[in-house]
């Protein structure tokens, strides 16, 4: 969930519920006081109906074209022992001027007369009006609940995405960042204290990276540099141990296994070195390589080299692919990344090759898919260490893609490996 969604359910809700009662509290107090002028009127009629009655003057009419209607019968002492409270009730009576019932509302209520004889008065108002009357106050209720909440919501996203403008800027710079690259500055020109101190962090976390970077790549480079001469005299010492005659089979078998790690070991220490020139941009010299042309050489010359596997390489070509890069890394790019397929093949099987206009992708037969979160990280393995593979292959080939403003991506689908190189 967006931080901006979070704040405003984290004070909407609350708002919400808060005006939904102030809402409810309004309608009922309004309901309230209608109804209690009605009763209100209706006591007052009764008191001066009573009054006439027992005064002797003129009863006024019954239907009074008000609405208003009232009706005086004779009751029983024991009835008016009953009944002794005046009674407010709903109930439906005629009106007179309308020829029709309408609901209303009564009050009831016993009276004695100077001769002791007791009667009950009722009372009727009409309440439609008021039903009238409370449907819109209910009505206006909502829609000032309505207009409220909308009013509330929209102010409330556009003050919280201002006031959220730096962060944003500060995330849009953390997802472009690249590391050893020249970057632009963190963003910090805001003042909200919060988000000062966060682009100041920030800042000096990508320094301690950079500088750390930095070192991690001097080393590389400088141990796989200094490492050449040593595993060079090394390695001629055994080639020289190797062809004296006084040499018994033993010794010859020992030598053979310490000269084959020997050479894995020179060809991980050159692998490394050449990682290292590519991060540090040692190959500025870039020009047009037409990428096509360059996988169906690399194709034929690893057929021959694995000949004995009988793998079929099929290309299927549907444009042209060039990019601008340096003539060696894009060797380099192409043939990791066909070797892989090679290597990776079982006998019989078949390579495929893809290229257009906006890149190529190489794919070959597996059973199952490797971790996409790994692929491309050194020394990455998935079965295991495999005889003369450095496991820098695929790290070599993600190097030169980002060093070249290429991508390179991995995907499992029909039990195929697929790597896709195109542009940025």
């Amino acid at each position: 969930m967006k931080l901006v969604c979070k704040i405003l359910l984290s004070f909407i809700v609350p708002l919400v519920v808060t005006l939904g009662l102030w809402g409810w509290l309004s309608y009922s107090t309004m309901s309230r006081k209608i109804h209690a002028d009605t009763d209100l009127i209706l006591k007052d009629y009764t008191e001066n109906i009573i009054l006439r009655k027992l005064s002797g003057h003129e009863m006024p009419e019954r239907f009074n074209g008000v609405y208003n209607t009232y009706y005086i019968h004779q009751v029983s002492a024991e009835y008016a022992a009953e009944n002794p409270q005046a009674v407010y009730d709903e109930a439906e009576s005629y009106l007179k001027s309308q020829e029709e019932f309408a609901s209303s509302r009564i009050r009831k209520q016993v009276f004695m007369d100077n001769n002791g004889q007791y009667y009950e008065i009722i009372v009727s108002m009409p309440t439609f009006e008021q039903e009238i009357l409370i449907e819109h106050v209910l009505w206006w209720t909502i829609l000032l609940f309505a207009v409220l909440f909308i009013a509330l919501l929209i102010i409330g996203l556009r003050v919280l995405k201002r006031n959220l403008r730096p962060l944003d800027a500060l995330l849009n710079w953390m997802e472009n960042y690249i590391p050893g690259s020249k970057n632009s500055n963190i963003p910090s020109d805001t003042d909200i204290l919060e988000f000062k101190r966060l682009a100041t962090v920030a800042q000096q976390a990508v320094d301690r990276f950079e500088h750390q970077y930095e070192e991690r790549k001097m080393f590389i480079g400088n141990v796989s540099h200094e490492l050449q001469t040593p595993l060079a005299v090394c390695s001629n010492r055994l080639e020289i141990m190797l062809d004296r005659p006084d040499l018994n089979e033993e010794m010859a078998g020992e030598l053979i296994k310490l000269q084959r790690s020997l050479r894995h070991l020179i060809k991980l220490n050159k692998t490394l070195l050449l990682l290292s020139r590519i991060e540090n941009k040692q190959y500025p010299d870039k020009k047009i390589i037409d990428m096509g042309a360059l996988l169906s050489e690399t194709i034929n010359e690893n057929n021959e080299i694995w000949s004995f596997k009988n793998i079929v390489a099929k290309i299927e070509k549907k444009g042209e692919f060039t990019a601008s890069i340096n003539e060696q890394m894009a060797s380099v790019l192409v043939s990791n990344l066909v070797k892989n397929a090679y290597v990776h093949s079982t006998e019989g099987s078949s390579i495929e090759i893809k290229i257009d206009s906006t890149g190529f992708c190489i794919s070959n037969p597996g059973e199952s898919p490797l971790d996409d979160t790994k692929i491309f990280h050194r020394f990455y393995q998935p079965n295991g260490r495999r005889e003369g593979s450095t496991g820098l292959g695929l790290a070599l080939a993600y190097s030169v893609c980002n060093n070249n403003d290429l991508t390179i991506s991995y995907s499992f689908t029909n039990n195929r490996h697929t790597f896709t190189v195109s542009k940025q």
